[in-house]
């Protein structure tokens, strides 16, 4: 991940990089902005799952977070017992409050999507 610093207010841009992973949860999940960019409050990422891929069952913590799909689309199950399903479409914007656990089924094209976590660093709790 490159880092561009602007003003001393440390404003930073963040340019793709290399240290992509595999989170817990099993999704591709690309950092940009988080403790280690100089955020004390939040995280921002990039995630990914192939078509018809799903994830495992898990929440964050004490994060709330807002998921902005940017491309495909996926059914998102939540609640305690994944009782609940919504689809979710590009554009669309989620919100999962803190601590709800759910999980992502992708759609037929995959999907990619935006996601900032109240928390300064990605912290994701399987749920067995």
């Amino acid at each position: 991940m490159a880092l561009r610093e602007k003003t001393a207010a440390r404003v930073r841009v963040v340019t793709g990089g290399n240290d992509d992973y595999v989170g817990a949860q099993g999704m591709k999940i690309s950092p940009r902005i988080s403790a280690d960019t100089g955020a004390e409050r939040l995280c921002a990422f990039y995630v990914c799952l192939e078509a018809g891929a799903e994830t495992a069952m898990h929440h964050h913590c004490a994060e709330e977070t807002v998921v902005l799909v940017l491309e495909g689309s996926n059914e998102l199950w939540f609640g305690d017992r994944l009782e609940e399903t919504v689809e979710v479409n590009t554009g669309d914007l989620v919100f999962i409050p803190a601590g709800c656990p759910h999980k992502v089924l992708a759609g037929p094209d995959g999907v990619t999507a935006l996601e900032i976590r109240s928390g300064a660093m990605e912290n994701t709790v399987v749920v067995e």
